[in-house]
C-alpha cells in the first residue's frame, strides 16, 4: 500500500509551494508578455464591398457568399449573408469587418425547400432543403474575385 502521509505535513506545502508557483505560473506570465493579448489594429487591410447575387436571372433569396483568400494573401476567409439577392460586408450579421484586400476564390451556397418533409437527426419532421446552386459555384467553385482598396461592388450572375 502506498502512503501519502508525508503530504500532510504543513512544512511540505511551504517547501514545495514556491517551487510550484515558479514552475507553472512564471512561464505563463512570460508567454503572455511576449505574445501579447491580441486586439489592436493588427489584421490585414480590408475593403467594404457589397453586391448582388443572381441565379438564372433571379435574385438568390437567401444563402452565403464566402471570400476565401488565395495562397499568398495572409487573411482568413470571410463568410457573408445573402438576403433578397444582395450582400453587404459593412452590415453583415456574421462578419462586418470587410473583405481582405487581395485575390479570392468565391463560394456561393443557397438552398431551396423541395416540398417534402423528412426526419431530422432528432427524429422530428422538417422541410427537406437541397443546394440548388451548381457545384461550379461552391464545392468546385470556379469563381474568382480581386478585392482592392477601391473595390466597392462585386456582382455575381450565376447560370445553371
Amino acid at each position: 500500500m502506498i502512503r501519502f502521509s508525508h503530504l500532510t505535513s504543513p512544512d511540505v506545502f511551504v517547501e514545495y509551494l514556491p517551487m510550484t508557483i515558479c514552475k507553472f505560473f512564471i512561464p505563463i506570465v512570460l508567454i503572455s508578455l511576449i505574445t501579447g493579448c491580441g486586439g489592436g489594429d493588427g489584421g490585414p487591410p480590408r475593403a467594404t464591398i457589397q453586391g448582388s447575387v443572381t441565379f438564372d436571372g433571379e435574385p438568390v433569396e437567401a444563402g452565403f457568399i464566402e471570400f476565401i483568400p488565395v495562397v499568398g494573401v495572409n487573411a482568413a476567409p470571410v463568410k457573408l449573408t445573402i438576403a433578397s439577392g444582395a450582400y453587404n460586408s459593412a452590415t453583415d450579421p456574421l462578419d462586418n469587418r470587410g473583405v481582405p484586400i487581395g485575390n479570392h476564390n468565391v463560394v456561393i451556397t443557397s438552398w431551396k425547400e423541395t416540398g417534402k418533409e423528412i426526419k431530422n437527426v432528432m427524429g422530428e419532421m422538417e422541410q427537406e432543403v437541397l443546394q440548388f446552386i451548381p457545384e461550379k459555384y461552391n464545392t468546385n467553385s470556379e469563381l474568382k474575385a480581386e478585392v482592392t482598396a477601391k473595390t466597392s461592388e462585386l456582382n455575381f450572375e450565376l447560370s445553371p
